[in-house]
């Protein structure tokens, strides 16, 4: 009986001390994994028939770019008018107004002399590639009238050109003002002003006819 008691503590002390090792303690469970933060979408664009114009012209300007500040700009700013050349053909299948119909008639003859313009100085300029700086100078204004075309809301065709367009226009008003902040070149600087001094006019007509136009609701 002895040798039995003897056997039994030193079993129960060897089943006392595997219980108390830090290895026979219950597995901690893991911690839960933190959920990411929810990733920040931009405001989904409400489709219209400008839509596709709009995006075709943002994407092409946000990818060009140009050796320095006055070719970047003149390589953004053919697909901005591009742009303008585009919704004004929209407005004139759908739109009723006609004064909307002659500004839009107008922005297409204009800005089509542009597009020529800044062609005809960038063959003259071959791109030597792409400065860093020069892209990023606009991005703020590019982000800017970007935001503010997609806000514009209307009820119809005519109203809702109106106020894009006034979106688009301040948008090459800003964009010329930093190009001739920043560069010397002659040629720039004079296609810029005269872009400040066209777009702004139209701006003030557009807004004109908005005001004379109040009574149609936004969408």
């Amino acid at each position: 009986m002895i040798k039995f008691y003897h056997a039994s503590a030193l079993v129960l002390g060897a089943l006392a001390i595997t219980a108390c090792s830090p290895k026979a303690a219950a597995p901690q469970s893991e911690p839960a994994e933190a959920t990411p933060p929810p990733l920040t979408m931009e405001p989904a664009m409400t489709q219209t028939a400008y839509s596709a114009s709009e995006m075709k012209m943002h994407d092409a300007m946000m990818a060009a770019k140009g050796a320095d500040v006055s070719e970047a700009w003149a390589r953004k700013m053919i697909p901005h008018h591009q742009g303008a050349l585009d919704m004004s053909q929209v407005v004139l299948r759908d739109g009723t107004d006609p004064d909307i119909r002659r500004m839009a008639q107008k922005t297409i003859e204009m800005q089509t002399r542009d597009i020529a313009e800044l062609q005809k100085w960038l063959q003259g300029r071959p791109s030597g590639g792409a400065d860093a700086s020069a892209r990023t100078a606009f991005m703020p204004v590019e982000t800017r009238m970007k935001d503010a075309m997609m806000a514009a809301s209307a009820a119809d065709a005519d109203h809702l050109w109106a106020r894009k367009m006034i979106a688009h226009h301040q948008g090459a008003i800003e964009m010329a003002r930093v190009v001739i902040a920043r560069d010397p070149d002659a040629a720039v600087r004079t296609m810029a002003q005269k872009t400040i001094d066209m777009q702004s006019e139209d701006v003030r007509e557009m807004e004109s006819w908005l005001s004379a136009h109040s009574g149609s609701p936004s969408a």
